[in-house]
């Protein structure tokens, strides 16, 4: 199956999540300001090292300086990295400094330069015991990717559900399985529209339309085998959404969503739509594919056009604010903070080579006559 959606990896985090979307038959690409992290991913074919760089060292504003510098030679890479796909999913991290900062401009210039191809993003979202410097990397990339008005969908990975799940896992446990997760997402309902069913098909072009909307999309899926009633059903719905790698559902405004199920066909008769969309809203459109199976019930949701998780991201603010003061001391007196001695008195008691006098060797023989 070729596939219609690409992935761009940009810094070390995306190019991880391009690696593992290359394995899985995805048309992929990445960039990077420090080459040594890229080499790592062996399976990306495609590579663009910005020159002159060597890492950003978590500052978006070298990131930055790398697309403004070279933003006609990347571009270029991009066009001729990707060609017969329908949208192109940028991949990083939100709070380093490669990936974070060259991707709102990078998708924004994207957003004109490929007028047939759509372009989101899979923004990864840190945990919240990340330190100050992430936290505010974060945040200004997230406004920035919000402000993109030719933006299709975004896909916000939280790190936080990651972890909830994994408590006693290793931050690079929780990179994986977050990277690992969304495309397996993704993927799993990209397969999906290549299969076909009497009771109606959620085909490619449906998904594209879903994923072509701006906004924050999630997909999730739930196993109801042990459903009894269409509010079991629902719930179970509803959690998946709440328990998803994504940043959790907040607020209502869905614009377009999937709904799939792939089950015993006995099944079909627990599932009320008006109930499931009654907490994020009725969406504008709604496609829906059924494939009657033997294997355990499943319903997987695909919700777009969400609002950005206001809530999910104060909550990384929130100790900035609350160390305001602090934090701003602490930049200050990078400047101005110096070390007095009280012992300066003390530096002419260092010892002096002494002044050698030149003299005749008569006169020393002079000096020691009895």
């Amino acid at each position: 199956m070729v596939k219609s959606i690409g992935i761009l990896g940009v810094g070390q985090a995306g190019g991880n999540v391009a690696e593992i979307a290359s394995t899985m038959g995805f048309p992929t690409a990445l960039i990077n300001t420090n080459q040594r992290d890229g080499l790592v991913n062996t399976r990306v074919e495609k590579k663009y090292f910005v020159p002159g760089y060597n890492g950003a060292g978590q500052d978006r504003s070298i990131g930055l300086k790398a697309i403004q510098d070279h933003y006609l030679e990347i571009i270029s890479f991009v066009k001729q990295s990707f060609k017969d796909i329908n949208l192109l999913l940028v991949a990083f991290s939100t709070d380093g400094g490669t990936g974070s900062g060259m991707s709102p401009l990078l998708i924004d210039l994207l957003t004109d330069q490929l007028p047939d191809i759509s372009v989101g993003a899979i923004a990864i979202v840190p945990e919240r015991n990340v330190l100050a410097g992430n936290r505010i990397n974060t945040a200004e990339c997230v406004q920035e990717l919000s402000k993109i008005e030719g933006l299709a969908s975004v896909f916000l990975v939280d790190n936080d559900q990651v972890r909830k799940m994994n408590p006693q896992s290793s931050k690079q446990q929780i990179y994986a399985a977050s990277n690992h997760q969304v495309m397996e997402a993704i993927n799993s309902v990209l397969q999906i529209t290549q299969k076909s069913s009497f009771y109606g098909n959620l085909d490619e072009t449906d998904l594209i339309n879903i994923l072509n909307t701006r906004g924050v999309t999630i997909i999730s899926s739930t196993v109801v085998t042990d459903a009894k009633s269409t509010s079991d059903v629902t719930s179970k719905i509803h959690r998946s959404w709440a328990n998803s790698i994504f940043c959790p559902v907040e607020s209502t405004g869905v614009i377009r969503a999937g709904l799939i199920f792939e089950g015993p066909e006995h099944f079909t008769k627990l599932i009320n739509v008006p109930a499931i969309f009654e907490r994020v809203g009725e969406p504008l459109q709604l496609f829906e594919g059924t494939y009657v199976t033997e294997t355990d019930p499943t319903i997987t949701t695909v919700l777009a056009g969400l609002p950005f998780p206001s809530r999910r991201l104060f909550a990384l603010e929130e100790s900035l604010e609350k160390n305001k003061d602090r934090l701003q001391t602490l930049v200050s007196n990078e400047y101005t903070q110096k070390y007095e001695s009280r012992i300066s008195w003390a530096s002419n008691l260092k010892i002096k080579k002494p002044v050698k006098q030149e003299s005749s060797v008569s006169s020393k023989l002079s000096k020691y006559q009895r």
